[in-house]
């Protein structure tokens, strides 16, 4: 059975990592408007925003406020991202990153797609991991605890997914 773009954008939406996402309450748009929601996710904007409250150590390369289905501000903003996480694993947790890393050209380009939104949802995962392990982590879990029980063992599967890959890390 073939599934619509818009049945696949409303599970992503409905997963427990884009409900997390959504407690940090910076959408413009609301939580209505499906698409609206998840091209903010894609712009990086708001996913930029997150990381800086993770990792307040100042950054000299801005993020394009003003995306406008650009799909080249879209992919900087989400190079810059990426870039940011990969330093906070390596810098402050002292963790490489053994998964692929996000796919920014291909979220950039075709941001409906259902590899697109294979490749946000690493994103967030690695987000999640960075929050869950920083100094504000007690702040952090605490918003995940705000939230409904099913929504709260998505999010501790996705954890334990990440220290599952980091535990394989070790082993080797």
């Amino acid at each position: 059975m073939d599934v619509t773009v818009s049945e696949l954008l409303e599970l992503f939406l409905q997963s427990p990592l884009v409900t997390w996402v959504k407690t940090w309450g910076h959408f413009r748009s609301g939580n209505d408007d499906n698409l609206a929601v998840y091209m903010e996710l894609v712009d990086g904007i708001i996913l930029n925003q997150i990381m800086l409250q993770i990792d307040p150590r100042p950054t000299n390369q801005r993020i394009n406020q003003h995306v406008n289905n650009d799909v080249n501000l879209r992919i900087q903003n989400l190079t810059i991202l990426v870039r940011n996480i990969k330093t906070f694993y390596q810098e402050v947790l002292q963790q490489l990153i053994i998964m692929n890393l996000p796919n920014v050209w291909l979220i950039g380009k075709d941001p409906l797609s259902g590899k697109s939104m294979e490749e946000i949802k690493k994103v967030l995962l690695l987000v999640l991991g960075c929050a869950v392990q920083c100094e504000r982590k007690v702040e952090f879990i605490d918003r995940i605890q705000q939230l409904d029980i099913e929504t709260q063992a998505g999010i501790v599967a996705h954890i334990q997914e990440l220290l599952l890959v980091e535990s394989l890390r070790f082993r080797q």
